[in-house]
C-alpha cells in the first residue's frame, strides 16, 4: 500500500466549502503515479519503452466529501493484474481514520507509439507486488446508457484539458460531466468508462439522461460516435 498526506485547499473546493467532485479521481490518479514512481516503475520507466498505463474506468464510492481545511491520507494499491490489465483500489481516509472514499480503476498497460495492450513485465509485477482486494461492490466496467439519451451541449476541446499524452485528461470529463448533474443532489457513486480519446480541437457532444436518482452524461464525436460515458448516482 502507498499512502499520501494532503490537506484540502481553498482551490480545491466549490462554493459549499466541499472538494469538487473531479478532485476525487485527480487525486486518487496522482496517488497511482506517485505509487509507480517509489517503486522505480514510473514515466521514466516507461516512456523510453513507449509505454504508459491509460484508465479504462473509475468507479468511485463516496461516504461523503471532504471539507476545506480537512486532513486526509489517501491510500492506493494493486489488488489484480491479467495480461495486459491492471486492477488498483484507492481509499480516502479522514482524521478520525473513517474511509469516506472507496474507489476502483482498471488500468491498460499500453504501446503509445502503437496504441496497443502490451503485457505487464515480470520486472514491473515484482516491482508492484498487490495486496487483497478493498471490500465494495464492484460494478462492471461498461455503463449501460438510457436509450433517451439527448443532445444538450456541444464543446471544442481546448489546449488546457490535455495531458502529457496529447489526450483529454481522464479527471476532465468528471469535471465537464458534473455541469450537467442536479446541483442540489449528493452524488454517492460516480462511475467512468474510456473507449476512446478525445484529443485538442476535436469536437464533443455531450448526451444526456435523468433516471431516478442516476444521471448519465456521455461523450460523443461528430460521428455519434461515443468515446467516454459517466453515471452519477445520487442520494435517494
Amino acid at each position: 500500500m502507498y499512502e499520501i498526506k494532503m490537506r484540502v485547499r481553498f482551490s480545491d473546493i466549490g462554493k459549499d466549502h466541499k472538494l469538487r467532485l473531479y478532485e476525487l479521481p485527480k487525486i486518487f490518479q496522482d496517488s497511482s503515479i506517485e505509487h509507480s514512481e517509489s517503486l522505480g516503475v514510473g514515466i521514466p520507466y516507461l516512456r523510453p519503452r513507449n509505454l504508459a498505463w491509460l484508465l479504462t474506468s473509475w468507479q468511485l464510492d463516496i461516504e461523503r466529501v471532504p471539507v476545506y481545511n480537512e486532513e486526509l491520507t489517501i491510500q492506493t494499491w494493486p489488488y489484480d493484474f491479467k495480461g495486459a490489465f491492471g486492477y488498483r483500489n484507492y481509499a480516502m481516509v479522514d482524521e478520525a481514520g473513517e474511509v469516506i472514499v472507496k474507489a476502483t480503476a482498471i488500468w491498460l498497460h499500453t504501446d503509445v507509439a502503437e496504441m496497443k495492450p502490451v503485457k505487464t513485465s515480470e520486472e514491473e509485477l515484482l516491482a508492484y507486488g498487490f495486496e487483497p482486494k478493498l471490500e465494495m461492490e464492484y460494478l462492471p466496467r461498461k455503463i449501460n446508457l438510457p436509450s433517451d439519451m439527448v443532445e444538450i451541449d456541444r464543446m471544442t476541446i481546448g489546449r488546457h484539458y490535455m495531458d502529457m499524452y496529447q489526450h483529454m485528461n481522464n479527471a476532465m470529463y468528471v469535471d465537464v460531466a458534473a455541469d450537467y448533474i442536479p446541483e442540489e443532489q449528493d452524488v454517492k457513486r460516480i462511475r467512468v468508462d474510456y473507449r476512446k480519446q478525445f484529443q485538442a480541437g476535436d469536437c464533443v457532444i455531450v448526451k444526456c439522461s435523468q433516471q431516478g436518482n442516476q444521471c448519465f452524461v456521455a461523450f460523443y464525436d461528430d460521428a455519434d460516435e461515443m468515446h467516454v460515458s459517466t453515471e452519477f448516482t445520487m442520494s435517494e
